[in-house]
């Protein structure tokens, strides 16, 4: 067989793979960068060093770091502290704690990783729905999809922000400017589309008290929990200014997770073992993979059938492609998604000349917000709906399918035209 056709076969059995989920994705990405290797090599398209020239070291160093400094800040118990801080300051009942519980989802994907953030909001929903017997499906759901939303906040808020702010050189400032308003739109539709379609259906959610006890208490060490939020908001601050600064975020994340490891008075042995693992190793089999894909010519020729589909329009070019990502990230893991679009995008513009810098940012909405139309797509919701398995509500495909997916899809289409707005009026 000739290259093009073998990769072709890799191509299709690894998105297959990844869409039956018979194997764990770290698995399917792994085995494709193997398959990759060994063929590009034995075909001449690239030698082993090249091969691993793909793996995009800075990228994944900076995914490392960024885990570590945000699972050292999970530790100290600081994001259980300021929700409950919050409702019991605020002394709010019934239906005004679920708005709370789905702003803290949303502000604190923005400044953590989103699984933290989901195992942190879903034990508070459970805690207050559990009493009332009040099935927390929706409102765990609602609260999973609010997290792909808040990840837009920062380019380390999600893996695929992440990997494309990294490869595109887009900066902090950039990423709060252009999300933030968008952020706070779908917050806003989102409450009241939940007011107005799902509040009526949860009998006795007004009967929800704020009943907490003292926040304090759940603080493990106050000494640490200092210590490590004021190298964190320095972390973040580093980020943002790091052209300012001279060094590459990489560096600064690397510099600050050491730091974090020296000062804060965390074992690192403990930090090291709760991190994400699998996001690294998953993102660097998956880059060899696509490097590899591109070597041997078939991201050309899905450039080439896109570039119709992308370019009919040039002003919508950007919403376009924001609805394809979207939809492929509902079945696929967003992050490959992301990593395979990225260089199809960069064909399309050798081929027409179209600015790519609205086609970046369409992925960065798409790959973050799609994954929630479906219950498998989206990791915070996945995660969220396991937990509540686990005290005894299920929630099915079906069920997700067709309370939420409307309300994602409704999600990704304001998401569309924000960003043809944005490119209207030359902001991107």
């Amino acid at each position: 067989m000739d290259p093009l056709t073998t990769f072709s076969l890799i191509f299709i059995v690894t998105i297959l793979l990844l869409i039956s989920e018979i194997e764990h994705k770290v698995i399917v990405a792994l085995l494709a960068a193997v398959l990759s290797i060994y063929f590009g090599v034995s075909y001449n398209l690239f030698t082993i060093e090249e091969a691993f020239q793909m793996l995009d070291i800075e990228t994944l160093l900076f995914i490392v770091s960024s885990l570590i400094l945000f699972e050292s800040l999970s530790e100290t118990k600081f994001f259980e502290f300021l929700s409950t801080y919050t409702i019991k300051k605020l002394g709010v009942k019934g239906s005004t704690i679920v708005y709370i519980l789905l702003i803290l989802a949303t502000v604190f994907s923005g400044i953590a990783e989103n699984t933290i953030t989901m195992i942190i909001m879903t034990t508070m929903t459970l805690n207050f729905f559990k009493p009332q017997k009040i099935n927390p499906g929706i409102t765990l759901s609602v609260e999973g999809i609010l997290s792909n939303v808040g990840g837009l906040l920062l380019p380390i808020s999600s893996i695929p922000g992440l990997i494309i702010s990294v490869k595109k050189n887009i900066g902090v400032s950039e990423f709060v400017t252009i999300s933030s308003p968008l952020i706070a739109v779908l917050l806003a539709v989102t409450i009241l589309y939940y007011k107005l379609f799902y509040l009526k259906e949860q009998k006795n959610i007004e009967k929800i008290k704020s009943d907490l006890k003292d926040p304090w208490e759940l603080i493990p060490d106050r000494s640490i929990l200092y210590k490590s939020l004021i190298i964190f908001i320095f972390f973040l601050l580093g980020v943002t200014l790091s052209d300012k600064l001279g060094f590459s975020p990489t560096y600064i994340a690397l510099f600050f997770a050491t730091v974090m490891f020296l000062f804060s008075g965390q074992n690192p042995n403990e930090i090291l073992s709760k991190i994400s693992w699998e996001v690294p190793f998953f993102v660097g089999g998956f880059s060899i993979f696509v490097g590899a894909l591109d070597k041997a010519g078939l991201l050309k020729i899905v450039g080439d059938d896109l570039k119709g589909i992308v370019t009919f329009n040039t002003t919508l070019s950007s919403f376009v492609l924001l609805l394809i990502c979207g939809l492929f990230s509902s079945v696929i893991a967003n992050v490959s998604v992301v990593l395979i679009l990225i260089p199809v995008v960069d064909e399309i513009h050798k081929v027409t000349g179209i600015n790519t810098h609205p086609l970046y940012w369409a992925l960065i909405f798409g790959s973050n917000i799609g994954g929630g139309l479906t219950l498998f797509g989206s990791i915070p919701v996945l995660m969220a709906v396991s937990l509540a398995e686990r005290e005894g509500f299920h929630i099915t495909s079906g069920f997700y399918m067709k309370k939420i997916g409307p309300l994602v899809l409704l999600q990704l289409i304001i998401s569309g035209i924000y960003v043809t707005i944005l490119q209207l009026l030359g902001i991107l």
